[in-house]
């Protein structure tokens, strides 16, 4: 097994009944990458996870974390990552500081790294208060806390953005940054929030129905391009007749975007601008975002 990975999923397969919902799925993550895993509802994402860390029973595949085969190494494996799938289970009748003593104990964790984990949180003296009273901010910071008690190479999120105010979202998003850099920890998380999963991963997973969507391709042959240009009317008209309506887009009084799939096609139509006598005053290449690649694979994959 490769020592650059700290995940490693392979040909993954799972049914229920005669439904498959999980087709051949592969992935890997490597030490210290934030990678964010995204797809519609019901596309496999959450399958995946409980898998990874032995909630479900895949049919078939093989799962391998920081070296070690689940299937085979189970203790091992697991004891190299940790998780917090769908809403934080924590104790609510028990203030912050006894849920993280209490899963101390059971590990047999240092009270060096309890204080450690404390600290981490943030809440200071409202680990001293009992978690029903906590927001779903806390709550997620105490329970981030409680899962890098063990110090993991691999932490798993699902969905851990949800609930969570802006200022919430910030936090995490500067929490899980420092996790890498302070803990030396991957992490792998869902989430729909789009433009925050842009902002924190280094790398995007696609999956749709059960299978890892291949986007490589996709990410680099859509360039998104802005003209501006002294006649807004015929220049739009121009444009339209060689990509279609889909692609076009009037963005201000003298500015234009498209997308096209290659550098010829940019030729073409800056070609037919001229040719009409329609001055270009600038032109420049557009960030893609990843809203646009989501509409693109999505909106490919459900129409077929």
């Amino acid at each position: 097994m490769s020592n650059e990975y700290v995940l490693e999923v392979k040909g993954l397969n799972k049914t229920y009944g005669k439904k498959r919902v999980l087709n051949n799925v592969s992935l890997y993550v490597k030490h210290n990458e934030i990678v964010g895993f995204i797809g519609p509802n019901g596309a496999g994402k959450s399958t995946t996870m409980k898998c990874i860390c032995n909630l479900v029973y895949p049919d078939s595949g093989e799962i391998i974390i920081n070296g070690y085969d689940l299937f085979k190494e189970r203790e091992k494996a697991l004891g190299c990552q940790a998780s917090l799938i769908e809403s934080p289970g924590l104790y609510l009748d028990m203030t912050g500081r006894e849920n993280i003593e209490l899963i101390a104990k059971l590990r047999g964790i240092s009270k060096e790294r309890v204080e450690e984990a404390c600290e981490f949180t943030e809440l200071r003296e409202s680990l001293n208060r009992r978690v029903a009273g906590y927001s779903m901010g806390m709550k997620q910071r105490l329970a981030l806390g409680i899962a890098i008690l063990s110090k993991p190479k691999f932490l798993m999120l699902d969905e851990p953005m949800n609930g969570l105010d802006p200022s919430g979202v910030i936090h995490l998003r500067n929490t899980l940054q420092r996790l890498v850099k302070e803990e030396d920890m991957a992490i792998l998380f869902s989430s729909h929030q789009l433009g925050e999963v842009e902002k924190l991963a280094h790398r995007i997973i696609f999956i749709d129905k059960g299978e890892i969507i291949e986007v490589p391709d996709i990410m680099s042959n859509i360039q998104r391009y802005i003209v501006q240009v002294s006649d807004l009317d015929t220049a739009v008209k121009t444009i339209v007749n060689i990509l279609g309506e889909d692609v076009v887009e009037t963005i201000a009084s003298d500015s234009i975007r498209f997308e096209i799939q290659n550098q010829d096609i940019l030729s073409q139509v800056l070609y037919k601008l001229l040719s009409k006598k329609i001055k270009v005053y600038d032109i420049y290449k557009d960030n893609v975002d990843i809203e646009t690649i989501y509409a693109e694979i999505y909106s490919k994959n459900h129409t077929e």
